[in-house]
């Protein structure tokens, strides 16, 4: 299960396990970047990704691809 949040400077969107093994996982798209954080019980802190706006579209484009090398090209708006 997930929820969409649609902020000002942000979009947010939280995934969590239906079973109840995992942490949250929290997704934030912003004007700079994509973060990604999850809870780490162990060190008691967030573990956090950031990543650029391209990186993250592959990362999605990446589980419709079978194994191998590809390269992404992306066409700026405007």
């Amino acid at each position: 299960m997930f929820t969409n949040e649609i902020e000002f400077d942000e979009t947010i969107t939280t995934v969590m396990d239906d079973k109840g093994r995992f942490e949250d996982v929290v997704m934030f798209i912003a004007d700079d970047g994509c973060y990604i954080r999850q809870y780490n019980e162990k060190i008691n802190r967030y573990d956090l990704i950031h990543m650029s706006h391209e990186m993250f579209k592959e990362m999605i484009e990446a589980l419709n691809h079978k194994e191998g090398f590809f390269v992404s090209r992306f066409k700026k708006d405007g």
